[in-house]
């Protein structure tokens, strides 16, 4: 009892307190079930996912993207539109798949990118990914989730923005704006 006892006086420590509040969300629609590929058969074809947002503000936290096959793509995250389709542009990068990106389905190996210093948000939001070297290739699920689409960027090929099946391994993770650290200014914590 008396060891007990010091070890409880040893873990309280003097200095400041730090903020464990992690009420992060990540946004899935997949089953984390990998099992086909998503190739990109031109530049301008773009695969889309749209997330759901939860009630109220929230700062874009981080993207993980499971990729299948090295590559160079390029992600952009859109604002909705009254339509629900992918609008103005929210932020654009461009990610080089390397080897070591590259992941079996089943070891866990997620690509992810910081989005913390993009604005807060308070409605949903679109992921597009498309290829700008090499043949990259994303994971994808066999679950209909109902927010994948596909579209050609090119409007001469009159292939506007159609639903599909498969669910690319694309999670958003999201921070509530209100949070101990997360500004509602980008850049300030």
């Amino acid at each position: 009892m008396l060891a007990l006892g010091a070890l409880s006086a040893g873990c309280g420590h003097k200095g400041p307190a730090h903020a464990r509040d992690l009420r992060q969300v990540l946004v899935a629609y997949d089953d984390n079930r990998p099992s086909a590929a998503l190739t990109f058969p031109t530049s301008t074809y773009e695969a889309l996912v749209r997330f759901e947002v939860p009630e109220g503000k929230h700062r874009p936290w981080r993207l993980w993207m499971l990729a299948q096959a090295p590559g160079t793509v390029t992600v952009t995250l859109y604002k909705d539109t009254v339509f629900t389709a992918p609008g103005e542009p929210i932020d654009t990068f461009t990610r080089e798949i390397v080897a070591q990106d590259v992941s079996s389905g089943r070891d866990g190996r997620w690509m992810v990118e910081d989005l913390q210093s993009l604005d807060v948000i308070d409605g949903p939001i679109w992921v597009g990914v498309r290829k700008t070297g090499g043949s990259p290739a994303l994971w994808t699920s066999a679950v209909p989730s109902a927010q994948s689409y596909l579209r050609d960027r090119d409007a001469s090929k009159g292939l506007s923005i159609l639903p599909v099946k498969r669910t690319p391994l694309l999670r958003l993770e999201l921070a509530p704006a209100d949070l101990p650290g997360v500004c509602s200014e980008p850049g300030k914590a």
